[in-house]
């Protein structure tokens, strides 16, 4: 069988690709899937930039992925990709899965809001020459109520005005609009749809977390493991200033009560024998 040149690169690049994966998959002890549905390129690339020297982000045939992710012996991650029915990207790191998956999610990229998608963010179009020639769009601007005027014959914003607020669902028209006037208005980030760690699959359902909520749930298991670290008297460096504290309290109030005249709790005791004299006295007054 003969091959002609273009078949043989393209296989030379595959070959080369698959070798570069299996290297990832040995180097790295957590790979992360990203979900490529509706992904663009030049997110990919922004992500690429900002978790430098934290992970390495690849796209690649799911075929290819599986071939490297056996050659490497990582079968969960080879497993896992074979289940899939699409095109795959790989985030390698040694970052912990559930820390990648924060990280993401802070890393968010402001980006241009797709037809009937809820803004992120307040939208706000300045005082600006938008570059644009006058013609039909000036009725979109019109029917938007986003003041205009023609300057040296191009279209300028009049006024800085606010097309939409925070939480809105944007039109169709404003939409594209603002893809014209190169206003961005919603956070992407890159969706993890599963991460294996060595050959632990985490699912995405697992991975995310609420920081909030696991502060407070932290916080309250703290609370909780001291006060009953206080009631055991364990004697925990955290609480061990507490529990003498409290054993003294204790003393003291069992010293007062049996009126046993420790020099401490002498001034309680005639206090408390003064207050019964006193009680006593009008009763019999009485």
């Amino acid at each position: 069988m003969s091959y002609t040149p273009s078949v043989l690169k393209m296989r030379d690049i595959k070959k080369r690709k698959v070798e570069e994966l299996q290297g990832l998959f040995r180097k790295y002890r957590v790979v992360g899937v990203l979900d490529l549905t509706r992904t663009k390129a030049d997110l990919l690339h922004e992500f690429r930039k900002r978790m430098e020297g934290k992970a390495v982000i690849k796209v690649s045939k799911k075929t290819l992925a599986v071939i490297a992710a056996e050659m490497a012996g990582r079968t969960a991650a080879r497993q896992f990709l074979e289940s899939l029915k699409r095109p795959v990207g790989l985030i390698f790191t040694d970052v912990n899965p559930f820390l990648l998956s924060i990280e993401l999610e802070r890393n968010k990229v402001l980006t241009y809001a797709k037809p009937n998608e809820k803004t992120d963010i307040d939208v706000v179009i300045p005082e600006m020459n938008t570059g644009l020639s006058p013609g039909p769009i000036l009725s979109e601007f019109g029917k938007m109520r986003i003041p205009t005027k023609i300057v040296d014959g191009m279209i300028w914003i009049a006024k800085e005005t606010v097309a939409a607020k925070k939480g809105d669902t944007l039109s169709p028209q404003l939409a594209g609009l603002l893809v014209k006037l190169d206003i961005k208005s919603v956070y992407r980030s890159l969706t993890l749809i599963a991460a294996i760690d060595e050959e632990l699959l985490i699912p995405p359902e697992s991975l995310k977390l609420d920081l909030d909520k696991t502060m407070k749930e932290v916080s309250m298991a703290h609370g909780m493991a001291i006060s009953l670290a206080v009631a055991t008297s364990y004697p925990a460096l955290e609480v061990i200033q507490t529990i003498i504290a409290k054993a003294v309290r204790e003393a003291l109030a069992l010293s007062v009560e049996a009126s046993y005249p420790a020099s401490e709790a002498l001034p309680n005791i005639l206090a408390r024998a003064e207050q019964h004299a006193k009680i006593l006295e009008k009763l019999a007054a009485a």
